[in-house]
Parts: C-alpha cells; sequence; structure tokens
C-alpha cells in the first residue's frame, strides 16, 4: 500500500502491442473503484531468448517492492522467460503477496486463462452443426505443439460427435501458425482437386492466408469453401469476406481478476484456477450475414496516422539523443529531453551513471538500483532542469500524487549493453495508444544517448587521468618540465591580457646526499616530496608547480605576498613537516624567489628561471658558509679569549 491506495503491480512486455494496451486499460478501469491503483513493470522485448541485453530489461522487476504491492499480476503469455517468472512469485511469496498469473498455470497462486478449448469448439460447432459442413479439412499449427495438438482434438471429437470419421493424414495440413506456411498448404490442397466444404484454422493469421490463397486462385469464399479462424486478430474485420473467429478478451479477464480482489487476502494465496471463454464471432467467412459496420476507411486512416507520426517522432528522438550524447555536462544534456513529444515523463538514473570514475562496462554492475537514485529528468519540472537526487525506495518524485491520477504508472528499465542506467515512469493522463507505442522508442534512445553519454564521459576522465600520468611527476605530483606547457602558457597569458606580474619561486633541497648515503633512497624521496608539499602548498591554487628535474623545483604564481614572506611560509611549511614527520634529519631547502617587473610583457620561461635560479644559488652558497661555520665550532664552543 503507498498512501491510501492499495497497490496492484502487472509484470507485461511489449507495451505497444495492441493487446498489451488492452489488458492494462481494461485493469486499471476495473480495479481503481476498488481503491486500487495500477504500477506497471514493462519490458520492450519479451525475454524469451534470455539474452544478456534481456537480462538488463528485467533489471526493471527489481524495482518491485513487495513489501507495498497488495497484488502481483503477471501476464505469463507476455513474459516468455518462464524462470524469471517462477522467481517473481516466490519474491512474492516471502511477504505473503497475492499472485494473480494470467495465461499460465503456477503451484501456489491464482491462474486466470482463456478456455481455449471449449471456445474454439464453438466455432467448430457452428461450422459442422449449424452449417452442415461434412466435407471438412482443418488447418493446424505447428506440428506437436500443445495448443495445436488441442485444436486438432476439438476438431476430431466435434467431428466424431456428428458422424464424420476423422482422417488425420487426409483432413489435417499444417500452417505452422503462420501466413506463408498457411498459404503453401493451402496451394497443396488446390493441387489435390478435391477441395473441401470448409477449411476451419487453428487460428485467424492462417484464416487470413487461406482466403486470400484460394480467391487468387478463382475459389470463392464462402460460397465454394467456407472459411474459420480463431483468436480475434485484428486483421480479420479488414478481411474480405470478414472472418468467423473467437475473440480473447482481455476485457472478460480484467473483470474477473476485479471480482477476486474483493475477497479476502487469505482466500487470495490459495491456489485456484478459471477459466474465461472466448467469444463466438460469427461473420461472413463462413456463410452467415455480418450486421455490424466496420468503418475500415476510418481504421486506415488511423494506422496511416500513426505510422507517419512514428517516423516523424523517431527522427526528432534521434536528433534528441545525439545532442545528449554531447552535452557538456549533465544538467545540459538532462534539459535536451524538454520537446514536446516527450510529456507525463521522469526519469531516474542510478547514482554510479552520473558517476564519470566508474567503468561502464564493469561486468559486476549490480542489476538493481541502489540505495539512492538521480532524478535525471522531470518533464513536468521546471525549466531549465536540474537534476538532483532522491532516495531510492521513492521511486519517483511525487509518488502518491502521480497515484491519485487514476492513470497507470508505466515502468521500464534503461540498459545499455546490459548494465543498468536506470529507468522511465510514464504517468499518461490518458489511454491514448500513440502514447504507449512511444514508450519504446523513447527508451531505446534514451538507451542509446545516456549510455553513449556515460561512455564518453568515462573516457574523458580517462584521457584526463593518462594526460596527468604523462604531465606529471609521480614522486611529488608536480608537473614534469614537458608536461608543464600548457598550463604554464595559460598561466602567462591570462597575467599578459591583465597587465599583472608573474612570481617565479626555485627551491633546492639541502642535503639530499647525505640523507640519501646516511638513510637510504626512500627518505630521500621522503624529503622531496615534503620539499614538494611546502612549496605547492604555499603558493595559491591556480599556481603552475614544477620538478624541474632531481630535488630541483619550481612554482610560477600570481600572488600579492612579498617576496619575505613566501620564503617564511615555506620555511615555516618545512620546519612544520620535520618537527612532525619524527625524522633523524632536518629538511630544509635553498629558495630564489623572483618577481617580474610590472607593466612590462611577462619575460620568457628560460629568462624567469635563469633569474630565479640566480637568486636561488645565492641562497644555497650562503647556506653552506652558514653550515661550514658551525660544522668549525669545536664542541662545547669557543668564545676565543680562552686559553688551553
Amino acid at each position: 500500500m503507498i498512501g491510501k491506495y492499495k497497490i496492484a503491480a502487472l509484470c507485461v512486455s511489449r507495451i505497444h502491442d495492441d493487446s498489451t494496451h488492452e489488458l492494462i486499460t481494461e485493469l486499471n478501469k476495473n480495479i481503481t473503484d476498488k481503491d486500487y491503483r495500477l504500477m506497471v513493470f514493462h519490458t520492450c522485448s519479451d525475454l524469451y531468448w534470455d539474452s544478456s541485453g534481456e537480462k538488463g530489461e528485467s533489471s526493471v522487476f527489481s524495482l518491485i517492492d513487495m513489501r507495498r504491492v497488495d497484488v502481483l499480476i503477471i501476464a505469463d503469455e507476455k513474459i516468455k522467460n518462464k524462470q524469471l517468472i517462477k522467481q517473481l512469485i516466490e519474491r512474492a511469496s516471502l511477504f505473503d503477496v497475492p499472485v494473480i498469473v494470467i495465461g499460465g498455470s503456477y503451484r501456489g497462486v491464482i491462474n486466470i486463462g482463456f478456455d481455449f478449448r471449449h471456445g474454439f469448439e464453438d466455432v467448430v460447432r457452428h461450422m459442422i452443426e449449424f452449417h452442415g459442413f461434412r466435407h471438412v479439412h482443418f488447418m493446424a499449427g505447428v506440428q506437436n505443439n500443445e495448443f495445436s495438438e488441442e485444436r486438432i482434438d476439438v476438431f476430431r471429437q466435434v467431428l466424431e460427435e456428428n458422424g464424420i470419421e476423422f482422417d488425420r493424414e487426409s483432413m489435417v495440413s499444417y500452417g505452422d501458425f503462420w501466413r506463408e506456411p498457411a498459404a503453401a498448404a493451402t496451394d497443396r490442397l488446390l493441387s489435390r482437386g478435391d477441395l473441401p466444404e470448409a477449411i476451419i484454422c487453428a487460428n485467424d493469421a492462417m484464416a487470413v492466408a487461406v482466403c486470400e490463397t484460394l480467391m487468387n486462385a478463382g475459389v470463392k469464399v464462402p460460397d465454394e469453401v467456407a472459411v474459420s479462424g480463431f483468436d480475434g486478430l485484428v486483421d480479420i474485420y479488414f478481411n474480405s469476406p470478414r472472418i468467423t473467429s473467437s475473440l480473447c478478451c482481455y476485457g472478460d479477464i480484467t473483470r474477473k481478476i476485479a471480482g477476486l480482489l474483493s475477497m479476502r487476502k487469505d482466500d487470495l494465496l490459495q491456489e485456484a484456477h478459471y477459466q474465461i471463454k472466448s467469444r463466438l464471432m460469427i461473420s461472413e467467412s463462413c456463410g452467415c450475414d455480418d450486421s455490424s459496420l466496420v468503418n475500415v476507411s476510418r481504421h486506415l486512416t488511423d494506422l496511416t496516422s500513426r505510422f507517419s507520426r512514428y517516423k516523424e517522432e523517431e527522427k526528432t528522438l534521434n536528433e534528441i539523443g545525439v545532442r545528449i550524447l554531447s552535452g557538456r555536462n549533465l544538467r545540459a544534456a538532462a534539459n535536451e529531453l524538454h520537446s514536446p513529444i516527450i510529456y507525463n515523463m521522469r526519469c531516474m538514473l542510478r547514482k554510479e551513471v552520473i558517476d564519470e570514475t566508474i567503468d561502464p562496462f564493469e561486468s559486476e554492475a549490480p542489476h538493481d538500483f541502489g540505495e539512492e537514485l538521480c532524478v535525471f529528468f522531470d518533464s513536468d519540472g521546471a525549466m531549465p532542469f536540474a537534476p538532483y537526487d532522491i532516495p531510492a525506495k521513492s521511486v519517483i518524485p511525487g509518488l502518491e500524487v502521480a497515484l491519485a491520477h487514476g492513470y497507470p504508472l508505466l515502468l521500464t528499465a534503461l540498459n545499455f549493453l546490459d548494465v543498468p542506467l536506470g529507468y522511465v515512469v510514464f504517468m499518461f493522463q490518458s489511454y491514448a495508444i500513440n502514447n504507449y507505442e512511444k514508450i519504446p522508442q523513447i527508451v531505446n534512445m534514451l538507451n542509446n544517448s545516456i549510455g553513449g553519454y556515460r561512455s564518453l564521459r568515462y573516457q574523458r576522465f580517462i584521457a584526463e587521468k593518462i594526460r596527468e600520468l604523462s604531465e606529471c611527476d609521480q614522486l611529488t605530483g608536480l608537473y614534469t618540465r614537458g608536461g608543464s606547457a600548457r598550463s604554464y602558457e595559460n598561466l602567462v597569458n591570462k597575467l599578459n591580457d591583465q597587465n599583472r606580474q608573474i612570481t617565479v619561486i626555485m627551491t633546492d633541497l639541502d642535503g639530499l646526499k647525505q640523507i640519501n648515503d646516511n638513510y637510504g633512497h626512500t627518505e630521500g624521496d621522503f624529503a622531496i616530496k615534503a620539499t614538494a608539499s611546502a612549496l605547492k602548498n604555499s603558493c595559491p591554487s591556480s599556481s603552475v608547480c614544477i620538478r624541474m628535474g632531481g630535488d630541483e623545483m619550481a612554482a610560477f604564481a600570481s600572488t600579492s605576498m612579498s617576496l619575505e614572506d613566501l620564503r617564511l611560509e615555506i620555511e615555516a611549511r618545512l620546519r612544520s613537516i620535520s618537527r612532525t614527520s619524527g625524522k633523524p634529519y632536518p629538511i630544509t631547502a635553498s629558495i630564489g624567489i623572483y618577481r617580474s617587473p610590472a607593466n612590462t610583457p611577462i619575460p620568457s620561461f628560460e629568462e624567469l628561471i635563469r633569474s630565479a635560479d640566480e637568486i636561488m644559488y645565492k641562497d644555497k652558497a650562503q647556506r653552506r658558509k652558514l653550515r661550514s661555520a658551525k660544522a668549525a665550532v669545536p664542541e662545547g664552543g669557543n668564545d676565543g679569549n680562552t686559553t688551553k
């Protein structure tokens, strides 16, 4: 339960199909008056192949929070991965969530399906008993398929009940449930020269093909050969003659589900099996009159309009995807989604997706969404939109408000090369099928553009790291002399433009050879790093600090500090490191600081180094004299006035 609403979670695939659209809309209409709200967890493919890409798609089902779901509804015939369905049922059972499976048969749950056998029996009886056809033929599906075999058995049963001998060899052809094989089988019937009075087909697709093949051969339907189908496929309304069939109506299924939801929870947790009989649809292909009117022109205009809209929106979405790929940052990329064709949508991304330091192709990437999510885009949010974070348990911002509208929430996972990126939630305020048809288009665009954007950001991050490795000294973190060129040039150009001076600081570690000889090169490295740290931390962050070679370093800075204050700052930092490190040797450095003349262009790199170098070597010479003088004083001291 979320807020005041009970939650029905529906698991389906291919939301853009007419039959799935019918299931969702009819279910939602039938349960909303019972204070239920429908959340649809959807995959664009039917997951039949269980491929790597499909694993990324199926991550959407990890969003189902069984602690807040009141009933789990699974469309078994829409989701072909039966192992996944069993896992969903097991998860639901851990939380005592009732499960209703449409079109399947599983233990411990409520199973609701179409009674195909008796629905098909009605069609066969209409042909045999109402019309009195005796010389009949059956167009079956795939050999040894359970549905095909069941319908052959029904055909045999009705024939025998009406005193007609059944001969499988001569009375059954196989059309594999599809048009081309059915047309080929009909051609073989025609070549036999002994046409039946009627051909009863196991589904509508084959019935349409049989009618077309017969009429192309000059055989009139139904005057010379009657034809029937099964399934209620939409194509039968546009066939001439219109096909007699049997309609499997999702409205009947969803009304049954709505009735079950009035039961106590304990009853819903009990295994049960219900069959909903399909409806006989008598039409013209059997020889009956069909007084119902179908506006073919309107349907064709609608189909043409839908296809034209699809092409235009596909073009627009491709352009949006390209702009996302080239977005300079996350916010810029998100705002490319502002478009008239994208509405009632929120896009959520895993935190890892927006972290450019994480390899997007990690093989161990989890197929869930973590504890926190980034709201990448909200079509109903303010413009320009600024991405922000929310707890993952919230699913989307304003979830209760979205549920209050009474329309289904449609959730689809985003993934790129089987790595989950996040998910989108659509909250359309109507049942218009063109909205549902748009979902796979938008999802595909987001998969490619966000996945590509993430990969490009990671590539740029790696390229920058490689550049840093090539430009920076690994021991000190300062630029190498060769790697500093770009940053140094940018700094000089900026200061010249602003007519400002540049300050150059040269340092040379004192006594490095003695440290290496007496304490080892590891200690020598420590002293070099300490000197680099003192130099870098004494300069503004915009400075260019370089390890010139060995123990010699330079910094180029724009600073208003006096030269003496800079020297004192560096020396103070070195004394602090010496004191806190506990090393048995002092860390000191000779320092030379030079500032370029005011109101003149900054001298060349070589001139600056030479000027600072001269000052540093003077300092080094003075330090040597001081050390020599100290070394010459005998232990215990001598004021020169005492005699031995």
